[in-house]
């Protein structure tokens, strides 16, 4: 038999629930909304000082006091290359190395959408907050690193390949031309091998396509990496944080002419140099 509710008992915590949710939203108006609004408006002065430090004829000279002081009065060496903006808003934030660094984020996202210091506060809002700027110009600079990283280690590549011996010819009809474009370098062909002669026929030429090179070349870095673990503990683990199957690694290997597991790390080992971070994600 169901026990008979205590409506009264109900009532009671509900509203006493009721009364602290009250309390939480006071303290947000209170203390954070109030807070934020504070601290905007500190911003957009910092704004202004750094807008008037920029389009000053003494640029340079003001700069070089604010990094004079921040160095003999409080010990905080800056960077010569750092950007106005930030020595300005280091001058200003003293006392904490991250916050300054916060900080400048802001400014630097303000300053490069032309935001002007009155209309920093609701821009920061309609970004949703402080965190959320730093964290879009945090993930931006990410993007581009691995961009960066990405672009080395395909050049390397490319240049590993233009050296090495090459692995097969193909004989092609005498009119056949294959399809070139200025921003890709190798041609693509669709092969298939003709299990009666043994030859490899070729099936078709690929459109240039930068994309599909991209691609190529970075499935072939990543299969390098994993490579050259081969014959170690380390082989499997490393296929798996490739998405490799070990099997056709080995497969991939022996298509390409590496014999053993020593030739393959001797045709990674330029490879590697120039693939230093790309590597140590797979560690």
């Amino acid at each position: 038999m169901a026990k008979k509710s205590n409506k009264a008992l109900v009532l009671s915590l509900i509203a006493e629930a009721d009364v602290v949710a009250e309390e939480h939203v006071n303290y947000h108006e209170l203390y954070v909304t109030r807070a934020n609004d504070v601290l905007y408006g500190l911003l957009a002065n910092m704004l202004r000082v750094c807008i008037e430090v920029e389009t000053s004829s003494e640029t340079v000279r003001v700069v070089k006091e604010m990094r004079s002081k921040l160095k003999s009065d409080y010990g905080i060496k800056t960077q010569m290359n750092s950007r106005t903006s930030s020595i300005v808003v280091r001058y200003i934030v003293r006392s904490s190395r991250k916050t300054a660094h916060v900080y400048g984020r802001v400014i630097e996202v303000a300053m490069n959408n032309n935001i002007t210091p009155e209309q920093l506060p609701d821009f920061i809002r309609n970004k949703g907050g402080i965190e959320e700027i730093r964290l879009s110009v945090a993930s931006a600079e990410e993007k581009k690193l691995n961009a960066d990283k990405w672009a080395t280690a395909r050049a390397a590549l490319s240049d590993l390949l233009y050296k090495r011996e090459p692995i097969g010819k193909v004989e092609m009809n005498t009119n056949t031309l294959l399809p070139v474009a200025c921003d890709v370098e190798f041609s693509y062909l669709i092969c298939n091998k003709n299990h009666n002669s043994g030859e490899i026929e070729v099936l078709g030429a690929l459109y240039p396509s930068a994309d599909l090179e991209t691609r190529a070349l970075e499935l072939l870095i990543t299969t390098s990496l994993a490579m050259q673990y081969s014959g170690t503990n380390q082989f499997y683990e490393k296929c798996s944080h490739f998405g490799l199957n070990q099997d056709m690694v080995h497969r991939w290997m022996r298509s390409n002419g590496f014999a053993d597991d020593a030739a393959a790390r001797e045709f990674t080992r330029t490879l590697i140099r120039s693939t230093k971070d790309i590597k140590q994600e797979g560690e």
